[in-house]
């Protein structure tokens, strides 16, 4: 009997149609150091890595841009397969179910797909389970299917929500009936845009057999099943589809933005504001306040804010899966977003304790020297950068940046803050997660061999994981960088060569990190002069391409290969440059930074040197807040540098600004200056104060051998 790949879309009478399945993959992890020594050029492709093999069949299975070739798909399906690639090993078990480019063996599909399941793959879950379902391959065993298909719809594959909610729906394969979870199964698949789920609900909707008949719901699914390709949904649905959709309402930037936030509190918050959040997501998308409408989207909305204890949602559940006897709510005339919704502070705010973090992060006033008290006309000290990250990072205002330096500035005691490992570790990893690269970055530095000074235990494992999330950041090239090189150092026992390669390939490719991008090339060039014959012509094939992007990302070596100028800039440069020029000082600061670094001609600077335009940002910086970008205008006016004249009044003043805003460097060059042109003595009071407040701001271990006296 062929496989059915759905269970149904049902027709005009009550019955089970059967199966669909989707290619992804899967593989097993290779663990041991001499297995992946021995499989490294398994993990390549032609000189690239697994994913890059793996997206290579993929395009020769379906002839997107080369020729359709099945069987040389399969074949580097099972090179990415034995390579780290998972969806390769399930992609490959399609075909060899199929009997497509490959001998037809049902019995090694099944293996295939169990790899990928055992291997948390939702997808190798359901194909699994398609196989006990019908018995082949495997002994026929429809307990096991069910079990397969609720591992995979956990997972939230398409494939297996829509066959267990069919199973729940209509009640077989010894599945109790359950119209409710069926529904709801089948609103998640159709979300995962499984056109063949979305007509099943439709259908529901439209005969009234199982749930309220709703005509408005039903066109809603037609529309979206026939949108996605499925014909049968376009005869019934035409009314619907020729008629025009449900027009988004005209919101203004600002309604945008607070629909945006409201979407990341339900999809990144915790506790009652989650839940909240996540009802007023799917009142948007059933009323069309600021988004098209989508009763699909809504129920999946309204059932996380069920999940989460929001009692009303619900009831909404019930009521867009036509589980109620009553109809549809009254809805009133269309409100703008932000009317519409309006967060109730009393039920999003969660219970503050007594002291929040950033509350007991207050300056210690015993430890400012006696002789820093200002006088009665003195005017108010400029405004120092860490009280600013305090409250950004407090208010979510900088996206992480703002939680990254401070977590930075309580690990090291500086600024006049003591140490404070747990609190600095937890605004670390919480920036980290909202994608700051940098705090990824100081967090693998603190796990991976732990720190005794801070009574913090090695956690590499844990620390990988962060800098796999760095890796995925914006400007996440420095993270992508390390996490390669310790992955692929085979003397410690988490290596993983092909995960290592793949760090490195995504560090040149999407990072335009040079760093990178030297180890990517010099990795492929090995593999071009002595990896296996197979391999060996594809990888000197693929070394231009790499110059190429190396060159892209100012590696002067690759320029030079390929007779290219370097580039002016890299992505980081220009990230930077945006984030100054839209205001942000820090970014100006860091900028300055890279000016200066180019100052030095160092091969791997990321921009052309540029003593005007790093004099400007740095004026910018300073003038928005940083006491950074003020320190390095200090140090630029103090130096005799080619194209700047030294201006020791103005390395006074930006000194003095950036030792008031709690510079501990600063402070430092001010006492330099002193002494050095003013002919201050070691006991002068100015030397003196400036030296205490350096001693106050340096770092908590700097002040051991610096500040003993």
């Amino acid at each position: 009997m062929p496989s059915v790949k759905f269970l149904f879309a049902w027709l005009t009478m009550p019955a089970l149609a059967l199966f669909a399945a989707c290619a992804h993959g899967s593989s097993d992890e290779t663990t041991s150091e001499a297995e992946q020594l021995s499989t490294l050029y398994q993990r390549t492709c032609g000189g690239r890595t697994a994913q890059a093999c793996f997206e290579q069949a993929e395009r020769l299975r379906v002839g997107e841009g080369v020729a359709k070739d099945e069987a040389r798909a399969a074949a580097l399906y099972e090179l990415s397969c034995n390579g780290d690639e998972r969806r390769a090993c399930v992609a490959l078990g399609v075909l060899k179910e199929e009997g497509r480019g490959v001998a037809k063996d049902e019995a090694e599909a099944a293996r295939l797909y169990a790899r990928g399941c055992e291997q948390d793959l939702p997808e190798g879950c359901g194909h699994l389970a398609l196989l006990y379902g019908e018995g082949r391959g495997v002994a026929k065993d429809l307990a096991q299917a069910v079990r397969f298909y609720e591992r995979g719809c956990a997972g939230d594959d398409g494939l297996s929500c829509n066959n267990l909610g069919v199973l729940k729906l209509m009640g077989g394969f010894g599945v109790t009936q359950d119209v409710a979870a069926g529904m709801g199964m089948l609103v998640q698949a159709c979300n995962r845009n499984l056109g063949v789920a979305c007509l099943t609900v439709a259908r529901e909707f439209d005969q009234g057999v199982r749930t309220r008949k709703d005509a408005r719901l039903a066109s809603s699914y037609f529309r979206m099943a026939c949108g996605m390709g499925e014909k049968e949904a376009c005869t019934p649905a035409s009314a619907a589809v020729a008629a025009k959709p449900e027009p988004t309402p005209v919101t203004t930037p600002e309604e945008g933005a607070k629909l945006d936030g409201v979407r990341a509190m339900c999809e990144l918050g915790t506790g009652v504001g989650l839940g909240m959040a996540c009802h007023m997501m799917g009142t948007a998308y059933e009323k069309g306040a600021g988004v098209a409408v989508n009763p699909g989207r809504a129920t999946m909305f309204y059932q996380r804010a069920c999940d989460h204890e929001v009692p009303e949602a619900c009831g909404d559940v019930r009521r867009m899966l036509g589980l109620t006897a009553d109809g549809a709510k009254t809805e009133g005339p269309k409100q703008p977003v932000l009317a519409s919704l309006q967060l109730d502070p009393a039920k999003v705010a969660p219970q503050k304790p007594k002291q929040s973090v950033l509350e007991s992060l207050q300056l210690d006033a015993s430890k400012v020297a006696a002789s820093a008290k200002p006088t009665a006309d003195a005017k108010p000290a400029p405004r120092a950068s860490v009280d600013r990250w305090k409250e950004e990072c407090q208010e979510g205002k900088g996206e992480g940046d703002a939680c990254a330096r401070l977590g930075m500035v309580l690990l090291e005691g500086s600024a006049g803050f003591q140490v404070d490992a747990k609190k600095g570790m937890q605004l670390l990893e919480e920036a980290c997660l909202k994608r700051t690269a940098s705090a990824c970055v100081e967090l693998w530095g603190v796990l991976s061999s732990g720190n005794a000074a801070l009574k913090i235990p090695p956690s590499p494992l844990e620390g990988l994981v962060f800098l796999e999330t760095g890796c995925e950041a914006r400007d996440g090239g420095d993270a992508c960088n390390l996490l390669g090189v310790v992955l692929t150092n085979t003397t410690r026992p988490y290596s993983n060569l092909g995960k290592g390669i793949q760090a490195w390939r995504d560090g040149c490719f999407k990072q335009e990190d040079a760093n990178s991008c030297v180890l990517f090339l010099s990795m492929t060039r090995k593999i071009a002069a002595s990896g296996p014959e197979a391999l060996r012509a594809d990888a000197q094939r693929s070394i231009p391409g790499i110059q190429a992007q190396g060159c892209k990302a100012r590696m002067r070596d690759a320029c030079e290969a390929l007779g290219q100028p370097v580039p002016k800039d890299d992505l980081r440069v220009r990230h930077l440059r945006t984030d100054c020029d839209a205001g942000d000082p820090d970014a100006c600061a860091d900028l300055t930074l890279q000016y200066q670094r180019a100052s030095t001609g160092s091969r791997f600077a990321r921009v052309e040197r540029n003593l005007e335009e790093e004099l400007r940002v740095a004026e910018k910086g300073c003038a928005g807040g940083s006491s950074d970008a003020c320190l390095q205008l200090a140090e630029r006016s103090s130096e005799k540098v080619a194209g700047v004249p030294r201006d020791l009044e103005a390395a006074f003043a930006r000194s003095e600004q950036a030792c008031a805003m709690k510079s501990g460097a600063a402070c430092e060059l001010l006492e330099k200056l002193l002494r050095e042109y003013r002919h201050l003595g070691p006991d002068a009071p100015q030397v003196k104060e400036a030296r205490a407040r350096a001693c106050l701001y340096r770092p908590e271990s700097w002040h051991v051998i610096a500040c003993r006296k």
